[in-house]
């Protein structure tokens, strides 16, 4: 460490502020520029001069109202892999569409210190969307926000390898683009904090024989109304939140509005249902239930739920018989073939993509952030369907930029690139709360390119992200570098995990970690909460995650199910 204090204190303080450029001005974009605005050196000014780039006219990311979502076309590479793409647009467009409710309370999902006014524990996405649009102005946000700026390219131009463990000695180079006056600029960075998100590329698993499918393809992503299936057999492909929303609205338990609501609800609750519209629900393990959800399958769930017929995963489609007016078969894992179907919903998540990132140039070259998956083997007859698909006139799908299941390269706390720290991404973790998570991350950043906290020390990254004890399971430097083992989802976190997480990173921040003083100690905290939550709130600072934060996340689905019925 004497080394490194050296290094700090050796480098010039400037009387200019770093830049950081901040891409996207949805939740963590926000909270990013806010920590490092509150950076001040001796005198009281700025530490940090810092510049937001967000392609939408407004902020709030995923949350802003997106009511048209284009059309969904399936594409298909090669190797038969499925992209669904939106046509027309600029982006894709925003999984969250008008009326849908948050799955996590609104208290449990706002910035620490920085709470909302609302009645309801989970409002309509207008709601959220208007916190995040005053958060923006109660902190004089949009004045550093560049509105309708797409960032195009992303490249280190210098580095010096000597400062690279304090996050300093680089610069790069960031080229945009206004989307109203097509003016290009090219601007230098000394850190660059990358906060776009990850629900911008959806994700469908290749099946082989999707291509041959003629009824209609979609990603949950698109999905805007139930009323356009009426009269329609629907497959669903997933369980969890978006593929259950999809699949409850399809059987009327509706809690927004939209157009023609009250008849959708009418004739889907109605003895017998006159939509006709027939729902299925394929998953993994048919003897699993929802992990946020009521079970389908359980005879105590209520009855829009017990409706859905659940069934095992695809294995593969099969083009309709000749002379059919039929969509295609589609083959489940237990050998059922369904000829009914007229539309398949991939609710399957998203890909994770830097399209401005050029994975060919140093230091990605060598140490990628993104590494695409590699293409799934198919036999002969595969092959010889698929060419066959080539040749009526679709051509091979070649995407415009990486994507990737899982992000590469990262440092064992998930936050910085780990070749480079001058870079850091926010927001990577699967099962997190994330407003307040990203938020924390980047009180952290900011402190560490200040020069105020440490550099995060190396994790056993044999120990799970789910354990805890992850945290504080701390190597040396010295330690040989170890891969850590396979996992489908390299980025799962979830509770108690998230929260140990967040207290690790705020005990390395000067005069952070401390138990709030509002707090009552052990079996004291048992008087202070209702036991779900709704305990004694105060001033949360730099302190260790409060106790209701921590009790509030499991009762979560409890608590919707109370307010939404669901």
């Amino acid at each position: 460490m004497d080394t490194l204090n050296s290094l700090r204190h050796a480098l010039p303080s400037g009387d200019h502020p770093r830049r950081v450029a901040v891409i996207g001005a949805g939740s963590a974009g926000l909270g990013a520029a806010h920590e490092l605005n509150s950076i001040k050196n001796s005198e009281g000014k700025a530490v940090f001069e810092t510049v937001v780039f967000e392609r939408r006219p407004q902020v709030g990311g995923i949350w802003v109202n997106d009511d048209d979502a284009g059309e969904c076309k399936f594409y298909f590479d090669k190797s038969g892999k499925p992209y669904p793409v939106s046509v027309g647009r600029l982006w894709p467009p925003s999984p969250i569409y008008d009326g849908l409710r948050p799955n996590i309370a609104i208290d449990l999902m706002c910035f620490r210190d920085n709470t909302i006014k609302s009645d309801v524990l989970f409002p309509p996405r207008a709601v959220v969307q208007n916190y995040l649009d005053e958060f923006a102005d109660r902190h004089n946000l949009k004045r550093q926000i560049r509105f309708e700026t797409l960032v195009s390219s992303l490249r280190r131009i210098r580095h010096d390898e000597s400062q690279a463990k304090l996050g300093r000695g680089s610069a790069w180079q960031l080229t945009s683009r206004n989307l109203q006056t097509g003016k290009v600029s090219e601007e230098e960075y000394e850190h660059v904090v990358l906060a776009s998100g990850k629900c911008n590329v959806p994700s469908v698993p290749t099946i082989p024989g999707l291509w041959l499918w003629r009824g209609q393809l979609l990603h949950s992503s698109f999905y805007r109304t139930p009323t356009v299936f009426r009269n329609k057999s629907v497959l669903v492909i997933g369980n969890n939140s978006s593929g259950m929303d999809v699949a409850r609205e399809l059987h009327g338990k509706c809690v927004r509005k939209f157009p023609g609501v009250d008849e959708w609800v009418a004739d889907a609750t109605a003895d017998p249902p006159r939509t006709g519209v027939k729902v299925r629900q394929s998953v993994e393990d048919v003897n699993r239930p929802p992990q946020m959800d009521y079970n389908p399958k359980d005879p105590d769930s209520p009855e829009w739920s017990r409706r859905i017929e659940v069934v095992p995963k695809i294995v593969r489609v099969e083009a309709p018989p000749s002379g059919s007016d039929k969509a295609g078969i589609v083959i489940l894992e237990d050998g059922t073939r369904l000829d009914d179907v007229d539309v398949i919903v991939f609710a399957t998540g998203f890909l994770y993509d830097l399209p401005f990132l050029d994975q060919s140039t140093a230091p990605f070259s060598e140490r990628p952030m993104l590494k695409s998956a590699s293409a799934t083997e198919s036999d002969e007859a595969e092959q010889a369907s698929l060419q066959s698909y080539f040749d009526g006139g679709d051509q091979p799908y070649t995407p415009l930029y990486d994507m990737a299941p899982h992000l590469s390269n990262l440092d064992s706390w998930h936050l910085f690139y780990e070749p480079d720290p001058s870079i850091s991404i926010l927001g990577v973790f699967g099962n997190i709360v994330p407003f307040p998570f990203a938020h924390m991350q980047a009180r952290f950043v900011a402190n560490f390119w200040a020069g105020r906290a440490e550099p995060l020390p190396r994790l056993r990254v044999d120990v799970p992200l789910a354990d805890p004890t992850r945290w504080t399971s701390i190597v040396s430097d010295s330690d040989p570098i170890t891969e850590a083992p396979y996992t489908r989802f390299p980025h799962k976190i979830g509770f108690p995990s998230d929260w140990e997480y967040l207290d690790e990173l705020v005990r390395r921040i000067p005069g952070g970690g401390e138990r709030p003083p509002w707090q009552g100690k052990g079996e004291e905290e048992e008087g202070l909460t209702d036991g779900r939550g709704g305990g004694k709130r105060g001033v949360e600072g730099n302190f260790i995650t409060p106790f209701w934060r921590k009790e509030r996340g499991p009762w979560g689905r409890t608590l919707r199910r109370e307010e939404l019925g669901y």
